[in-house]
């Protein structure tokens, strides 16, 4: 099923002298990089090895296997479009046989190894979003050398087609924009508030002081090895803000309090670790689907940025040229995982 996406890229060759087709080399890549590739000279030591399995599958008939150079350059010189493109389509896919709420969690990654001293470029930095119950990358956007996350994700939101999804976000993005931008694509959002926008966390901070919520969520206490944790979602429907027409978007704020015993290990004595934080949102949800929402958000930490560094070692990968190719290879292997 995956080759029958990846067929659909445009080659960037000249027809005359191919000896590999795209389609065979990038599906190749993304099942070396499953295996633990990390360089170009892996992948094709892996289709080497290999090779008669997958001759015996795609009728290759290959004269002669292709040097790690030539893998490194049908890849690099693949369309980044294009790939992200069919990457989508087949993401689109999957989340179309997934019966579960559309939350999706935005945040950037850097690609620390790919940063270039010689030509003063600095490390790449990709915005991904990530389908939270799924557990599966809906789309990238790399961000620009003189720019940041905020644009990146308004852009994101309004090109990728996507609607009836709810984004998630963390305090970088509460913006008027942001939200209206949602709203104008057929979008929701959640967002933190934090100190960047001091008087909409200080009128935050008041409502649920002064105002009964109108929903209240107490989660069951999870206890692990060292930790024992408990949260409680507080929803407040229709609040008012100083600057109510910047923020006239907002149908709910949510308070979540966090309590945590943590076992300090060295002191043999439980130490508490309080916070409590705001969330404004553009669409009304019980309590318990906010709470939710909040704390799947962080999916795309631990599921995903996580999982890239310790067992894809992407921030070691020294890829300069294109690096975000190599990345979409990778995340690939997110759907060969989860399904």
């Amino acid at each position: 099923m995956l080759s029958s996406f990846l067929f659909k890229i445009k080659d960037h060759r000249r027809w005359q002298g191919q000896r590999y087709e795209l389609r065979h080399i990038l599906f190749f890549s993304i099942l070396a990089i499953l295996s633990g590739a990390d360089s170009y000279r892996k992948i094709q030591k892996f289709i080497v090895t290999h090779y008669d399995l997958f001759d015996k599958m795609f009728k290759l008939k290959w004269k002669g296997m292709p040097a790690h150079t030539t893998v490194r350059d049908i890849i690099q010189g693949t369309s980044g479009t294009e790939l992200e493109k069919c990457f989508r389509q087949y993401s689109a896919m999957l989340a179309e046989n997934d019966g579960q709420n559309r939350f999706i969690g935005c945040d950037g990654k850097v690609l620390r190894g790919s940063f270039d001293h010689f030509n003063d470029r600095k490390a790449v930095l990709i915005l991904s979003a990530f389908l939270s119950d799924s557990h599966i990358i809906l789309a990238h956007e790399e961000i620009a050398a003189k720019t940041n996350e905020i644009p990146t994700a308004q852009y994101l939101i309004e090109m990728s087609g996507l609607t009836g999804y709810i984004f998630t976000f963390d305090a970088l993005h509460c913006q008027e924009k942001t939200l209206r931008t949602a709203k104008r694509s057929g979008n929701d959002v959640i967002v933190q508030v934090k100190a960047n926008q001091k008087t909409l966390l200080s009128d935050s901070e008041a409502i649920s002081k002064t105002a009964m919520p109108d929903d209240v969520y107490q989660e069951p206490i999870a206890k692990t090895r060292n930790r024992i944790e408990s949260r409680t979602a507080e929803v407040f429907l229709s609040p008012t803000f100083t600057d109510n027409e910047k923020w006239n978007l907002a149908e709910a704020l949510i308070k979540v309090e966090r309590n945590r015993l943590v076992f300090n290990t060295k002191s043999k004595s439980w130490e508490n670790s309080d916070e409590t934080s705001f969330y404004i949102s553009t669409t009304v949800l019980s309590a318990k689907e906010f709470n939710t929402a909040i704390r799947n958000h962080w999916g795309i930490e631990n599921r995903n940025h996580h999982v890239r560094d310790v067992t894809m070692k992407e921030d070691k990968s020294r890829i300069r040229k294109n690096p975000h190719i190599f990345v979409k290879l990778t995340h690939f292997n997110d759907f060969l995982l989860t399904y």
